[in-house]
């Protein structure tokens, strides 16, 4: 029940910190991809930024969770939601002074990604010490609606500021919801998972190392963290290629940009709620598979509608929200499973190393997604990526795995 998570302080501060943060950061999103689609006109920085955004952190992804695993875990997210909101005010601050540039953008996106790798992890990792496991899944599915939620309000909400206010107004938005995020986060209590003396008696090397031979161990959790990787690598095109959905449309492309991402942010949010009021236990992986297999069918289907030249918003929204409700389902699968089956002394090092190993081919993903879209239409990427997940999907379901 939601009432029993809620009257938990210390996860419903982090929930609160989360939805504040969470709605700036799609303000800043819809803000900087209109940016970018503005000053270059180009799919290639697209990807190449969406990327730079993903890659630097899932480059150190390992080495913050064996710190995680041995610093104040409430400390690392106060300070990583400060750092990220000092760098977006600073973007803020040029974009006032009309002096931002490309370069300072990706600048940005690398050291919020750094940040990002410590903070992200670390609230994973948090939830298992501050909610009893029967309630952790129930717990995942609230985190989900987050950022689901998030994702309904903010896109539309950040066009239309974008569209009334200006790019700098939306920036110190999202700078501020990271420092009310610190504010919620600072009166959070986290019990010690363990004793550190005995962590700090191994080296940083040595302990990921362990954090390794665990994720080898673990058969069922090893397989995912490889499915996921695959997938990764053919579900970035969409984010690529929404902005230019949304141009191909009739209308007010920035608005239609807005609802696109609201329609995805409601899938989202409807597939955790689902999941939160009918799922009592962990997702079979066999409904992940047909979960990857229905996302490809939505995205061979999304090609399809570019393909016969169709500019009603409509079935691309539906589209989009369909593939938000499949998302959720993936996403909640993924992360309950990684909860369920890590010791709380080993949750930083495994949800990092599980992250940097399942999602190093999504910024992969974004920067070939823009190569592709430079030179060829949006309808060879979507169809592609769909008939490679389909593929993907077909033969995980024929395999007893």
């Amino acid at each position: 029940m939601f009432h029993r998570l809620f009257i938990n302080k210390d996860f419903f501060l982090l929930w609160t910190g989360k939805i504040v943060s969470q709605i700036g950061d799609r303000f800043y999103g819809i803000a900087l991809a209109w940016w970018l689609l503005e000053k270059t006109q180009s799919p290639m920085i697209m990807g190449f930024f969406m990327a730079a955004s993903v890659l630097p952190g899932l480059a150190i992804g390992p080495f913050a969770g064996v710190f995680i695993d041995r610093w104040n875990r409430r400390n690392i997210i106060i300070l990583a939601d400060v750092l990220r909101g000092i760098l977006v005010l600073m973007v803020a601050h040029l974009s006032y002074c009309n002096q931002l540039r490309v370069w300072q953008i990706f600048a940005a996106a690398v050291m919020i990604s750094l940040a990002s790798a410590f903070f992200d992890p670390t609230v994973q990792a948090v939830v298992p010490q501050i909610v009893p496991e029967e309630h952790i899944s129930r717990a995942n599915s609230l985190s989900q609606m987050v950022s689901s939620s998030s994702m309904v309000l903010g896109p539309v909400l950040g066009a239309v500021f974008v569209n009334y206010m200006g790019f700098t107004l939306v920036f110190l938005i999202n700078g501020i919801s990271y420092l009310l995020s610190a504010f919620f986060e600072s009166f959070i209590h986290v019990p010690s998972a363990e004793s550190m003396a005995a962590k700090d008696k191994n080296s940083i090397l040595s302990e990921l190392q362990q954090g390794l031979r665990f994720i080898k161990l673990q058969r069922q959790l090893l397989l995912v963290v490889y499915i996921i990787g695959l997938v990764h690598l053919f579900v970035g095109s969409l984010q690529v290629s929404l902005p230019f959905i949304a141009k191909a449309l009739s209308g007010n492309p920035l608005q239609h940009m807005g609802y696109l991402q609201m329609m995805l942010g409601l899938g989202m949010l409807l597939g955790a709620v689902y999941i939160h009021a009918k799922v009592k236990k962990i997702i079979h992986t066999k409904s992940l598979f047909l979960v990857i297999l229905l996302i490809g069918v939505c995205y061979m289907l999304l090609g399809m509608l570019r393909f016969i030249d169709l500019h009603i918003f409509f079935p691309y929204g539906l589209l989009v929200f369909c593939i938000g409700i499949l998302i959720a389902n993936a996403s909640i699968y993924w992360e309950t499973l990684l909860q369920l089956n890590t010791p709380p002394s080993m949750t930083g090092r495994v949800f990092s190393i599980s992250s940097m190993i399942g999602n190093i081919t999504l910024p992969i993903s974004y920067g070939i997604s823009g190569i592709v879209l430079n030179h060829l239409s949006l309808v060879s990427v979507m169809i592609f990526s769909g008939a490679a997940l389909l593929l993907i999907g077909t033969l995980l379901l024929q395999n007893d795995i």
